[in-house]
């Protein structure tokens, strides 16, 4: 059994918490409740994990955490939503750039417990062509809450390096399917989730530039156990998590009960092991 530190009790690390306890493990979900309510955690603590109350951007908060010696910490807190960014630009620069840095600067005073971040394939930019690895430069970024992935990546591998911590570095396509905490508010559901739910009751799916935009997606429960395994080497590295790659007209199609047109214009390089289809969530 070993301890974890979920920074960000959210969407998916309620569901990280939730496969953490199934493999009998130690975790501990803290957040600060601007997203998401703690009431939502309430099945979670029942079954055993600790839910505690803090904000990234508090150095103490984070030394309180880290004195519990947890085995690995998961940076997951961040402001992801677009429109929210440009709604609270503020909150999302402090979130998602002073936090990571505060962070990894309690990581370090910690004496270095693993540490995994959850970044985006965002940070690889529009117009991708071809297989998209770890290799791939970063792209240019259209909005404040991805371009805060490319700092927060860069600056954490900084600190992980100067002060010899383990650093995994995950590169999230759009998850979906379902957690114990998930957010109603349109600007908070991805594209896979809310296009089930509007085909369910027969409503027309909304698609922008005709669906062609291609995207990575990737199940949350698969995304929960392959954090678990994370970090899986020494030192910094880096990885694509997404078990597949398609158009989100694709996945407009599937909703709909209709054969997908496979006209994704690249694919996505991943390391890991997949149990989930999009097809089969969809059917």
């Amino acid at each position: 059994m070993a301890r974890l530190l979920i920074l960000g009790a959210g969407y998916v690390g309620a569901a990280l918490g939730a496969a953490a306890l199934d493999e009998g493990h130690d975790p501990t979900l803290a957040d600060n409740w601007h997203a998401t309510e703690r009431s939502q955690l309430d099945e979670l603590e029942a079954r055993g994990a600790r839910v505690e109350t803090a904000d990234i951007r508090q150095g103490d908060d984070l030394d309180r955490l880290l004195a519990g010696r947890p085995a690995r910490v998961y940076l997951l807190a961040a402001q992801a939503s677009r429109p929210l960014a440009e709604r609270e630009p503020d909150y999302t620069e402090q979130t998602n750039l002073v936090g990571a840095r505060r962070v990894a600067e309690a990581v370090a005073r910690a004496g270095g417990p693993p540490l995994v971040f959850a970044s985006s394939l965002h940070v690889y930019g529009p117009g991708l062509e071809g297989e998209v690895d770890v290799d791939r430069p970063y792209g240019r970024q259209g909005d404040l809450s991805h371009l805060s992935k490319v700092y927060a990546e860069l600056c954490l591998d900084m600190y992980a390096r100067r002060h010899g911590f383990d650093l995994a570095l995950l590169r999230l396509g759009i998850v979906y399917g379902p957690s114990p905490v998930e957010h109603e508010r349109p600007e908070s559901q991805t594209v896979v989730d809310k296009f089930r739910k509007l085909a369910a009751t027969g409503a027309p799916l909304p698609l922008e530039d005709g669906g062609r935009a291609t995207i990575g997606v990737v199940h949350v429960d698969d995304l929960a156990r392959i954090m678990l395994t994370c970090p899986d080497r020494s030192g910094v590295s880096s990885a694509n998590v997404a078990a597949e790659t398609v158009t989100v007209g694709d996945v407009a199609a599937l909703a709909r009960g209709e054969p997908p047109t496979a006209g994704a214009t690249w694919r996505v390089r991943s390391p890991f092991e997949y149990r989930h289809r999009l097809a089969e969530y969809l059917a």
